[in-house]
């Protein structure tokens, strides 16, 4: 069926253009500047690519990396689309090996069960470990870091039916060379994450193929003038690309995002959200995050924060309404940053959509509205607010 959409501003990779975005099977076939037929009028809002989120353990009212049932990712999927994420990989942590090996096959069931009607895709998997260094632990499980491997990455693999699409290892770790070579061979990037490497180990994995960083400034060795470390690194090289967190202002200060897009641009420059799901930790399961000073624990099926000012919130797990403001959404990561971007909402299309796509190796059919590509794109107000959300051509219900 084919569907026509109006709009006086629509993004795309040559700029700003105003006309009509034809849709056929789920496909971008055409921009036209003038239309006859019968179209869905969005004239005085903009059209932009969907967010791709490539680095995302869980949201609303799942979570991926710490339940890895299909119920979890399948609620992923769902709730992404009302925070304007069409596509996303999946993540996982540094887990037991048993929990990722079926967390994996979960993943691959329903990458490849997908469709459009159940919300945004995944369009394969970013693992975060289990090849991470100590040292920079972060929130990752000391118990369950293994040594890097093509073995041991192409048993994970094939559990996950080849679908894994981008991998976070600390290059510094014997083995971990080999194993960059091995993953770009096969068209997956590979990012520096966890990692206590030397400026020359980075220049060595770089060389290796390592084409990304992992959550920029957090969970890695920092700058200094002679020991320019994995901030250095990450800042120097800029051909690769380098991700930022959830613009809350507590991971990494404003000023610090502003420095890493000056060097970076448009062009290698990536948002990612790094949402948990906290709402669907498993019963009993708690942690404490050092972050935000709170102890997260699910008791009878309640999810409490405990702060350490002694409060504790109670949330309904499986109300989205109340589960949706416990993490910034990917949304309002953009809106904190895209009045500082060198063009606004053009700039944060490469950022938030046409980037993280090229590192999930789906930018013949992601990122962008181009002509053969997937209709995936959200219609916004003046404020940035979501008006709709497509996932190729098809209607996603907002919050």
């Amino acid at each position: 069926m084919t569907q026509v959409f109006k709009s006086q501003d629509i993004i795309t990779p040559h700029g700003r253009v105003g006309g009509f975005l034809e849709v056929d099977a789920g496909k971008i076939v055409a921009i036209h500047a003038k239309y006859s037929g019968h179209y869905t009028d969005y004239s005085g809002y903009t059209l932009m690519p969907g967010f791709v989120d490539i680095h995302i353990h869980g949201w609303g009212r799942g979570s991926f990396a710490y339940k890895g049932d299909l119920s979890s990712i399948r609620a992923m999927t769902e709730d992404l689309p009302k925070v304007g994420v069409t596509s996303y990989l999946p993540t996982t942590g540094t887990m037991p090996n048993d929990f990722l090996e079926r967390s994996l096959s979960v993943a691959a069931t329903h990458i490849e069960e997908y469709r459009p009607e159940l919300g945004a895709e995944p369009v394969g998997i970013h693992m975060e470990g289990p090849y991470i260094n100590e040292q920079y632990l972060g929130l990752q499980r000391k118990d369950s870091i293994q040594q890097p491997s093509i073995e041991g990455f192409e048993r994970f693999n094939q559990l996950a039916a080849g679908h894994i699409r981008l991998m976070t290892l600390a290059p510094e770790i014997d083995g971990a060379l080999p194993l960059i070579r091995h993953l770009r061979d096969k068209g997956i990037s590979v990012s520096a994450g966890h990692t206590a490497a030397s400026f020359d180990e980075c220049t060595l994995a770089i060389n290796a193929g390592l084409n990304h960083f992992t959550h920029a400034f957090s969970g890695m060795k920092g700058f200094h003038h002679r020991e320019l470390g994995v901030v250095g690194a990450l800042m120097y090289n800029q051909h690769v690309y380098a991700e930022v967190a959830k613009q809350t202002g507590i991971t990494i200060k404003p000023e610090a995002f502003d420095i890493l897009y000056r060097l970076k641009t448009d062009n290698r420059m990536v948002m990612m959200s790094d949402c948990m799901g906290y709402a669907d930790f498993p019963e009993g399961y708690e942690f404490y995050h050092y972050l935000r000073k709170e102890t997260v624990v699910v008791e009878g099926g309640i999810l409490k924060l405990k702060h350490d000012d002694g409060s504790v919130k109670e949330v309904n797990p499986q109300c989205y309404g109340e589960v949706a403001d416990l993490e910034m959404s990917f949304l309002d990561s953009v809106k904190a940053v895209v009045a500082r971007l060198d063009k606004g909402l053009e700039s944060a299309a490469w950022l938030a959509c046409l980037n993280p796509a090229v590192l999930a190796g789906v930018s013949d059919r992601k990122g962008s509205l181009e002509v053969g590509k997937d209709a995936d794109f959200l219609v916004l107000d003046t404020e940035l607010n979501l008006v709709g959300v497509y996932c190729q051509g098809v209607a996603q219900p907002l919050a």
